[in-house]
């Protein structure tokens, strides 16, 4: 009977393509949702006359064989509706559907005939519906919106398939599933088991359009006896990619087959990790790539993808410079070990591993995303890594060439053993030292060689160490590359140490040994960077310091300087810095660099509004720059242990209290805005105060306007910082009832830079009574400061400088004070004279 359903199908289509070829339905390949839906209803009444005529070639046939064919016409109602139109056919000897007779009769034939032909038109629609075409693009959005779509997922030992069909209609002309599983292997389906059919019944309902059928492991034990369980013939393996397949019956025919693709995941641990571990490291030529699968398919991998990005910049616009496809014959693993695996690039596995590398750009960023394939249609999860190709100058000048020795425009005659001018090489009247007659042959240039002055020399020898032209050329910075990254929240670097030479190098060839050094800076994204220089020396002119903001040297330039001076702080936009900079011979010159880290806000950098000092230094403020969002000034000490000094500069204490008034000055211990206020010029009541000790090694320091006026033009005051040394040796404690505290060296002047503190502590219950006897320090610079408790965020209890009329008394309001003593680099005095006693309190 199966043969025979499939051969009425085979008419239907033929009658279908037929049709589109008759004189009255004209083929139509575009069409709107109007004339496809008048051209599918034409198309279905030349099927019900096919299907007419099928049908009564095969009951007027009076073999036996038909007998079945016959049985089947007759009992379908679909069939038996459209022939009830031609009476002859049941005069003949063939069952007529059973209905009323009259009028009655007549209407219950042509309802059923109605349901028949509605139910044929679904089911054809439904079955042809992936093979509508449409020209309004709104019509064919909405088309393929509706178009059946399946997924499938492996979940303890189930497999879980859903599917859509094209419409809610669909569902009631539907007679059931097939479904197929197929093993993917190296792009070809490889059927695992043979079809299985799933009759309508069974199916779970999930939404009018939505279905679904769970189908168990060979090994997983279901409910006996239920006629709708289904298991799978064959157990599904691990970290294999398997296509499922879904054909949906509509009664006699089949709809488009639908499917997608399943990966049986691993069976992992509760530690195990999807995501592979990556170490990635690379130099001028080669990357090195160390890995961890803990996929739990790691012997399934079979190759690795790799995606390489420059300057670490990833984006819509931005394509891989590199896409590398690497076979599994490419990786070695040690011992033991089916986890780790290592890759290095190049490779001199050429037979085993048939790859093109390009070796990446020296000194730049890169990213590198990776993932691991475990068939021709299963990658694993993605992990990226930010590599830096680094490089180290092993250049080296040769010991025994002279040439550093003579001032500028000469060079060194080893056979007379002085110095000769360069302006006399290759002259044929010179007589004098046999060297300047060396490459003078004008052929060498003409051949691709390079050429120094009036000489020419053999490519070969440039940048090899000696200098063979008699200026000096072919040794140029050019020569040496050294590049490194830095990845700490905060650091340091300077100039190198270029390789010395045994004998003194004249001063007019010091700026001969420079070599070039580049920095990259890199800290967490949220984060941008600051930058400052506390050493600064280059040739003026000659070699140039360049900031950029960002991974590489296109990146755009943020600072360019040259000279003795120190240039201003710089600050980043992102968390990249790159820095080049010459490294010299003599350490006299060269450059000395701190930067740190400071989470990212919106503000946008403005020279001389805000900056980062490292140690000592001085902070300009010029109040025309200082806008409403503010600047901001990080200081930080260069150890831990240490505390910074902010001085204003005596000159400037007049214009400092003449432009008050339109600008707020905050000084903070630390570098948030929510940190311990050392100075509020608001709330401070000494005026004239122009010295800020801090509390921890690091100081922040906000200004920002108040209004805009005439008098806000180019005017601004500076700000001297200085570090504060640690005095552990000056750190005092008292337990005792009473005692005695005085300034160091008393009664002789006490130190500069002096941070000395007395911790007093008396018994639970009672107070501290501080009767000072002498007190004379040097007024705004050196102060007494005394905490109502044991630390210096306790309560001001007092803050003094200067003569002050003695005696006099603090008293606490605890049992525990905190007195500290501070000194700047100049000006000492007596200092003070202070007797402390225990005083009970009786409440």
């Amino acid at each position: 009977m199966k043969v025979w359903y499939r051969i009425i199908t085979v008419y239907l289509l033929i009658a279908l393509v037929r049709s589109e070829e008759s004189d009255d339905v004209k083929p139509a390949t575009i069409c709107n949702a109007a004339e496809c839906s008048n051209l599918f209803n034409h198309r279905l009444e030349a099927m019900e006359m096919a299907v007419k005529k099928i049908a009564l070639a095969i009951l007027s046939q009076t073999s036996d064989v038909f007998a079945p064919i016959k049985e089947i016409l007759e009992e379908d109602p679909t069939f038996t509706s459209i022939l009830s139109l031609n009476s002859t056919i049941y005069s003949s000897g063939t069952k007529t559907p059973s209905v009323n007779n009259g009028t009655h009769k007549e209407d219950g034939q042509k309802q059923e005939k109605n349901i028949a032909v509605d139910n044929l038109k679904r089911a054809v629609k439904c079955s042809l519906a992936h093979l509508v075409d449409f020209d309004s693009p709104a019509d064919r959005d909405s088309y393929y919106k509706s178009l059946p779509q399946i997924t499938a997922q492996f979940f303890k030992d189930i497999l879980k398939i859903e599917w859509s069909v094209p419409s809610a209609e669909c569902v009631k002309v539907s007679s059931g599933v097939r479904i197929k599983i197929y093993e993917s292997a190296d792009g070809y389906k490889v059927p695992m088991e043979d079809p299985l059919f799933v009759p309508q019944k069974c199916i779970k309902k999930i939404t009018k359009t939505w279905h679904s059928i769970n189908l168990a492991s060979p090994s997983s034990s279901t409910s006996k006896g239920n006629a709708c369980s289904f298991k799978l013939t064959e157990n599904l393996t691990q970290c294999h990619s398997y296509i499922v397949e879904i054909v949906i019956n509509y009664q006699s025919l089949a709809g488009k087959a639908m499917q997608t693709e399943l990966v049986i995941p691993p069976k992992l641990n509760e530690k195990a990790h999807l995501k592979p571990l990556i170490s990635a490291s690379s130099r001028s030529s080669s990357l090195t790539l160390n890995w961890e699968d803990n996929s739990g398919c790691a012997p399934q991998l079979t190759s690795l993808n790799l995606e390489i990005f420059q300057d670490g910049i990833v984006g819509n616009r931005k394509k891989a410079n590199a896409t590398v496809i690497i076979p599994r014959s490419c990786f070695k693993q040690p011992i033991g070990e089916e986890n780790l695996f290592s890759l290095a690039l190049p490779t001199s596995e050429l037979m085993t591993c048939p790859i093109e590398w390009k070796p990446l750009d020296v000194c730049r960023k890169y990213r590198i995303f990776m993932s691991s394939q475990y068939s021709s249609t299963w990658n694993g999860r993605s992990s990226s890594s930010e590599i830096f190709t680094e490089q180290e100058d092993n250049f080296a000048l040769d010991s025994e060439n002279l040439f550093l020795r003579c001032p500028r425009d000469q060079f060194y005659c080893q056979n007379r053993q002085q110095c000769m001018y360069t302006s006399n090489v290759c002259l044929d009247n010179y007589n004098g030292c046999q060297s300047e007659k060396r490459y003078c042959e004008q052929d060498v240039c003409y051949k691709g060689g390079f050429r120094c002055g009036q000489q020419c020399i053999p490519n070969e020898l440039v940048c090899n160490g000696k200098f063979d032209c008699v200026d000096g050329s072919d040794e140029g910075p050019d020569c040496g590359n050294t590049c490194f990254q830095l990845t700490n929240p905060s650091g340091n670097f300077s100039s190198q140490k270029v390789h010395m030479l045994s004998y003194e190098i004249h001063r007019d060839k010091i700026a001969q040994t420079a070599r070039n050094t580049k920095v990259l800076i890199s800290v967490q994204p949220t984060h941008y960077i600051w930058l400052t220089f506390n050493k600064f020396n280059t040739f003026e002119n000659q070699h140039i310091v360049n900031v950029y903001d960002g991974p590489y040297s296109t990146s755009p330039l943020l600072l360019s300087h040259n000279g003795s001076t120190k240039p201003y702080s710089v600050r980043s936009s992102s968390s990249d810095l790159f820095v080049e900079f010459p490294s010299y011979l003599s350490t006299t010159y060269g450059i000395e660099a701190f930067y740190t880290s400071v989470r990212r806000t919106d503000n946008k950098f403005r020279p001389g509004c805000g900056g980062y000092i490292y140690g000592d230094g001085i902070i300009t403020i010029f109040l025309a720059r200082a806008f409403t969002t503010g600047c901001f000034w990080y200081m930080e000490a260069g150890q831990s242990d240490d505390t910074l000094l902010l001085k204003m500069n005596m000159s400037d204490i007049d214009a400092f209290k003449k432009i008050l008034y339109p600008h707020t000055l905050m000084v903070y211990d630390g570098w948030n805005t929510d940190g311990f206020v050392l100075y509020d010029e608001k709330k401070s009541k000494l005026q004239d105060e122009v010295a800020i000790y801090s509390i921890t090694h690091k100081v922040m320091l906000h200004i920002n306007i108040a209004f805009w006026g005439t008098a806000l033009k180019e005017v601004g005051y500076s700000w001297r910082i200085t570090t504060q040394k640690s005095t552990p040796h000056c750190n005092n404690h008292f337990e005792e009832n009473t005692g005695t505290i005085k300034s160091p060296s008393y009664p002789t002047f006490y130190p500069n830079s002096v941070d000395c503190r007395w911790s007093i502590k008396v018994e639970p219950g009672s107070k501290v009574r501080l009767l000072f006897a002498l007190f004379e320090t040097q007024a705004d610079a050196d102060y007494l400061y005394v905490y109502d408790g044991p630390t210096l965020r306790s309560t001001l209890l007092l803050a003094e400088s200067g003569l002050l009329p003695t005696p006099f008394v603090v008293n606490s309001s605890t049992n525990e004070v905190l007195v500290r003593f501070v000194s700047d680099e100049d000006t000492s005095s007596p200092g003070f004279l202070a007797v402390y006693s225990s005083v009970f309190d009786p409440y």
